[in-house]
């Protein structure tokens, strides 16, 4: 009787933990503004330092122009490692020379892009050598050699 409630026991702990680990996990990154403060940003009036003192640096700038974006996403990882996003809302703000927001946009997952990585592989010199070109290239440049 102890021997086969130690086994029930043992099992449910084993499947209790192996559901655990299986339960998706839910990361936030970024910087969330407020609708509020969205709404208070007067295009041609508002000038960026006003959300700069309230929420920080931007969460990234524009390269070619001083266009500033903060971002906030949501994301859930499976139990594969799989990345799914959730949730995504960008502040786009269009800034003139004065740091006064002549423009505002706010962007989500709608306007997303869907980007298919490269396959395949760069060929380098030597990387598509058999097993015996390799051993025959080592011993014929000397890399086995003693060095005395």
């Amino acid at each position: 009787m102890n021997i086969q409630f130690a086994k029930i026991s043992i099992s449910f702990f084993i499947s209790i933990l192996i559901f655990i680990s299986c339960t998706p996990k839910q990361n936030i990154h970024g910087i969330l503004i407020s609708q509020k403060d969205i709404e208070n940003i007067v295009e041609g009036e508002t000038n960026i330092n006003f959300l700069i003192t309230k929420y920080g640096e931007p969460t990234f700038t524009g390269a070619f122009n001083k266009n500033v974006y903060y971002q906030n996403e949501t994301t859930r990882i499976l139990p594969a490692g799989k990345k799914e996003f959730t949730s995504r809302n960008i502040l786009a703000l269009e800034i003139d020379d004065n740091g006064i927001i002549v423009k505002k946009s706010i962007l989500d997952l709608s306007n997303s892009i869907s980007v298919k990585p490269a396959s395949g592989k760069t060929e380098t010199a030597g990387s598509n050598f058999t097993f015996f070109q390799q051993i025959f290239s080592n011993l014929r440049s000397g890399r086995f050699a003693s060095v005395e």
